[in-house]
């Protein structure tokens, strides 16, 4: 495999085109470009349907798959709420590549089985090693696209991150080969002679005591531990620092924790979300996740120095096999990370450099939400760095 990248962030799109061409065809040389990943900031969404058609006028690239997002990454740059482009191409002997796109109204009903996932996507391998998702938040229920892949593919990492930029339906765009769409989800099945890693960062950090729901009503907590959800919060901001009790207005999530019997290290894992409300007369609390009595949570606050300190961590205790070298970095970050909570741009993307590798290309764009797998289960991640890591043997 060979990948190669480039970023501008040029305000005008022409030029940004022209700059991450050159740039590109320089570093392809006699190579095929095989594949194209495109991720464009909405600073250019007057442009979005011109955009592969402006790309394949310079790069004679035989597949393409992309999205907007609220700011690009690449080439140690995190370009947030700016104008740019990153384009990463990659030429793959060796390797099989399907792309796909999909509506809401054309995903299986819950009652039929894994064959018509695989009729959807038109899969081209019984077991591929990934799957890249590029789902529009408004027009498809994402959640339920991981569920039926996950049915159909269960020994297939699936990765990648919610289209950003736009504010409401049809703002979003997706980009698949020679076609536009502003709803539903495009992808890339992927099959072949690579390995894939895949790291999570989250920001936030476990407050309290890890408690036990024991009532619920979907994604809705009526009682924990055989209280009122509103009388652990209040216990739980009485307790903080006094310096810590204007981040918990603020910055309050759940930990909801994960199924032990996946491929799990011994540390606790939790997957983060949003409390949504908190009802004052009634004391439950509704969350961004469905829920179900037994199921144990606790409480997190997102937070720059625990978002620092977990992401330099992960970093530091990867390790690959032997005789493997990395080609390639996938980086998808959240819209609600970045600067904004860390206090400086291209924090993560440098740290993943000075750490894990300098030498190949990363990709990717700040998003709506970032899909990953955690032990056997994929999952609709927030406020994390997601990083897909493209290896083959030396």
């Amino acid at each position: 495999m060979f990948w190669c990248s480039s970023v501008s962030n040029s305000p005008s799109l022409d030029l940004a085109i022209e700059d991450v061409s050159r740039e590109i065809l320089k570093k392809l040389g006699n190579k095929k470009a095989d594949l194209g990943l495109i991720f464009i900031s909405s600073h250019h969404s007057s442009y979005y349907e011109k955009i592969i058609e402006k790309i394949k006028a310079n790069i004679n690239c035989e597949i393409i798959l992309g999205c907007s997002g609220s700011g690009v990454i690449g080439e140690g740059k995190e370009f947030e709420y700016l104008p740019g482009v990153s384009l990463t191409v990659a030429s793959l002997p060796n390797v099989q590549l399907k792309p796909f796109h999909f509506s809401q109204d054309e995903l299986p009903s819950p009652d039929e089985g894994p064959d018509t996932w695989k009729e959807l996507i038109e899969v081209i391998d019984d077991n591929p090693k990934t799957i890249v998702l590029f789902p529009d938040p408004f027009s498809v229920r994402t959640e339920y696209i991981l569920d039926g892949l996950d049915f159909a593919f269960p020994d297939t990492k699936i990765i990648g991150a919610l289209a950003s930029g736009g504010n409401k339906p049809g703002e979003n765009a997706l980009f698949v080969n020679n076609k536009t769409y502003f709803r539903g989800c495009s992808g890339l099945v992927i099959t072949g002679n690579f390995e894939l890693d895949i790291l999570v960062a989250k920001s936030c950090r476990a407050i309290g005591e890890p408690m036990i729901v024991t009532q619920s009503n979907n994604n809705i907590i009526n009682e924990l531990d055989g209280d009122l959800p509103i009388v652990a919060i209040k216990k739980l901001y009485d307790e903080l620092p006094e310096d810590q009790k204007g981040i918990m207005n603020n910055a309050l999530q759940i930990g909801i924790l994960m199924d032990r019997l996946g491929d799990i290290d011994d540390e606790i894992t939790y997957m983060i979300r949003n409390i949504s409300s908190i009802d004052k007369e009634t004391g439950s609390i509704s969350i961004g996740e469905s829920i179900t009595d037994g199921q144990v949570i606790q409480f997190h606050l997102r937070d720059s120095e625990a978002a620092q300190e977990e992401l330099k961590k992960m970093l530091t205790e990867y390790e690959m096999d032997d005789g493997q070298i990395i080609k390639s970095t996938l980086m998808f970050s959240s819209v609600g990370r970045g600067k904004y909570l860390l206090g400086e741009s291209h924090h993560d993307i440098n740290l993943y450099k000075n750490l894990i590798d300098n030498e190949s290309p990363i990709t990717g764009f700040f998003s709506n939400g970032e899909i990953s797998p955690i032990g056997d289960r994929t999952y609709l991640h927030g406020y994390t760095s997601s990083f897909a890591i493209f290896k083959e043997k030396s």
